[in-house]
């Protein structure tokens, strides 16, 4: 054999992005071997067209699949089982997808929060901004002790589908409207997509459209600020037509100083 017309391993794990150890590794455990092998000097060399076995080897595991699912499913095997497994695999690719773009959605949700927070002059700043349609998957509680929280939350993560939670862990709280303020409740629960009350869960249904946003300090609202809400209402000709929404922007039942939760009022243009 030449070896001039093949690739020696470090030449190979450079084009192929992988280290020298790792392409023993696929080697002893058979998953790709070397186009050949000096008997003398034990050298393994590679042929070129083995960059994209490397290639397909590395995007499966990028996606989880075990190196032992790898030579299971994908050496040795006829032409339709290959492609069957290859069509299970890119529906997976597409689920990670979404999930990643998801998250993507979420860390620019809450840097754009913090960045917001940090630039907050002393007054209560207000924001207009379009919200999606959302279910709050909730519990009444009336305990105001945050450390009585939690279980709540657990509670309802085990009652909902992780496939229909629009933000898994993600709580919010709502105060519901009342004449009578010494009936009011507090409603905690989690955003869903779908509404779930076909289950015998309660959700409230927030409807896709504009919500007056703010920040402030404190989980329950104590009605301190719903004279500059009006106030705003007026001045710029909206009217409040829904419940308000409390979102914590940290991470939820943690006493962190300087936390801050985003207030949401939906309002309707006159």
């Amino acid at each position: 054999m030449d070896s001039n017309n093949f690739l020696k391993i470090s030449e190979f794990g450079r084009l192929g992005k992988t280290s020298r150890k790792m392409l023993i590794h696929y080697d002893k455990i058979g998953i790709l071997k070397p186009a050949y092998t000096d008997p003398n000097t034990k050298y393994r060399y590679y042929s070129i067209q083995q960059i994209k076995s490397l290639a397909m080897i590395k995007s499966l595991q990028a996606i989880g699949v075990s190196l032992g699912e790898i030579k299971e499913k994908y050496l040795n095997t006829n032409m339709k089982d290959y492609l069957k497994n290859l069509k299970k695999e890119e529906k997976i690719i597409e689920k990670k997808f979404a999930e990643i773009q998801m998250a993507k959605k979420i860390l620019a949700d809450k840097l754009n929060c913090l960045e917001e927070i940090i630039e907050l002059k002393d007054e209560i700043e207000f924001k207009l901004r379009e919200m999606p349609l959302r279910y709050l998957v909730y519990s009444n509680i009336r305990s105001k002790n945050l450390e009585d929280l939690p279980p709540v939350i657990l509670s309802l993560e085990k009652k909902i589908l992780e496939k229909d939670v629009l933000v898994m862990g993600d709580v919010a709280a709502v105060k519901k409207s009342s004449k009578n303020k010494e009936e009011e409740e507090i409603s905690l629960g989690i955003f869903s997509k779908v509404d779930k009350s076909a289950e015998g869960v309660q959700n409230h249904k927030f409807d896709k459209g504009d919500y007056l946003c703010f920040y402030r300090k404190g989980f329950f609202l104590d009605g301190e600020n719903s004279h500059i809400v009006e106030e705003w209402c007026i001045k710029n000709g909206y009217t409040v037509v829904g419940e308000t929404v409390i979102i914590p922007l940290l991470l939820p039942f943690l006493n962190i100083e300087g936390s801050m939760y985003q207030v949401q009022i939906r309002v309707k243009k006159l």
